[in-house]
């Protein structure tokens, strides 16, 4: 029995891939119950893929969008800087598609299948603690209710306070917020493709805008500072329609949480740690439930097929080159989001004048990767 803290993406798609090679697993969620958010998520290639190989994708694909062109514009003036033909790309390297979609469908969809298989939700098990006594694995809830488990998944999402002293959490700071908003398409002051994910640069902002639920438009504002602040910066650069629609929304907001985490699991014991609970991995390269994803197929997969801890233990540690280059990736990808105005006229002039094809050619290690 297999014991997984945390039912989001990465505790979901875990104990559907256990169940799936017949392994009986129950899941920890601290809530009464997951509740709605209502927002977008994208899935590119490499998430569509793990979908897909764990027989999901089929039973999303009547709710979810494809998309074919991501459009990068600067918001001064709204001037188009290039097209990424990720639909040309798809084709070319014989991936599968590229989506958006509403978190909510995604998470219902493996939520009902996680059940089907027969594996049970403690709800409103708010997990506090964990202590490996080398026999047993001890579960404290914040009631101080003790359970005993002989094998651990933690998939607790991005926590400042690590459950289990094996795994550390060291902030890093900046000043960078988020900003989250769904609105309906007739009420974006602009002319959009349903097929197509937007994103405008501004100074010390970027807004990323796509469909991702029959008729609704996922917003998503990362500024450097205050939004009133970053806001006065661009006032004169945006178009006045489109600054009043965006000063109008109803933000939900949260500081951009960076941390480097540590893994120092014993690769003799059965505790393993998933998606946000083992890495953080910045927005701006959109591969947070990718990742998640990737991580839960491949840690199923691995014990599904009677391998020792061991080795299961190395699979996962062979992740962490992927999982450090994607971070070096979206790193890179905030600063040149959030570059200088100096340095982002060189930036704007480099995306006119490069092929989007090839810029999409540049990720293709990370579009086309095999679980």
């Amino acid at each position: 029995m297999y014991s997984i803290i945390g039912s989001g993406i990465a505790g979901l798609a875990c104990g559907y891939m256990l169940s799936h090679f017949g392994i009986e697993n129950e899941i920890f969620e601290s809530s009464e119950h997951k509740t709605a958010n209502q927002y977008g998520i994208q899935l590119s290639p490499n998430a569509s893929n793990v979908l897909q190989k764990m027989g999901i994708l089929k039973k999303l694909e009547p709710h979810i969008k494809v998309i074919n062109n991501i459009e990068i514009y600067s918001i001064e003036k709204l001037k188009k800087l290039t097209t990424l033909p990720v639909n040309e790309f798809i084709n070319k390297n014989n991936l599968t598609n590229y989506y958006t979609a509403s978190r909510d469908i995604l998470h219902k969809e493996l939520l009902s299948d996680v059940i089907s298989s027969g594996t049970k939700i403690n709800y409103d098990s708010k997990i506090k603690k964990v202590e490996d006594l080398g026999g047993k694995i001890k579960i404290i809830n914040e009631n101080k209710t003790i359970r005993n488990c002989e094998k651990l998944i933690i998939a607790n999402g991005n926590s400042s306070s690590p459950i289990f002293d094996r795994i550390s959490c060291s902030p890093i700071a900046n000043d960078f917020m988020t900003y989250r908003s769904a609105v309906k398409v007739q009420e974006l002051p602009l002319k959009i493709s349903a097929d197509t994910i937007y994103l405008f640069l501004g100074k010390g902002m970027h807004i990323v805008i796509y469909p991702f639920f029959e008729d609704l438009l996922n917003i998503v504002m990362i500024t450097k500072n205050n939004i009133d602040v970053v806001m006065q910066k661009n006032k004169r650069n945006i178009e006045k329609g489109i600054y009043s629609f965006l000063r109008a929304q109803d933000w939900h907001s949260w500081s951009l949480y960076d941390s480097k985490i540590t893994l120092n699991l014993d690769n003799s014991r059965p505790i393993f740690a998933i998606g946000d609970a083992a890495h953080s991995i910045k927005p701006h390269l959109a591969q947070g439930a990718s990742m998640a994803l990737e991580d839960a197929f491949t840690l199923g997969k691995s014990i599904g097929e009677n391998n020792t801890t061991e080795s299961v233990h190395y699979a996962m540690n062979a992740r962490k080159k992927r999982i450090d280059k994607v971070i070096r990736n979206s790193t890179l990808n905030r600063k040149i989001f959030h570059a200088p105005s100096i340095i982002s006229v060189f930036r704007d002039f480099f995306l006119e004048k490069t092929n989007g094809l090839s810029q999409l050619d540049n990720l293709k290690w990370l579009y086309d990767y095999e679980v």
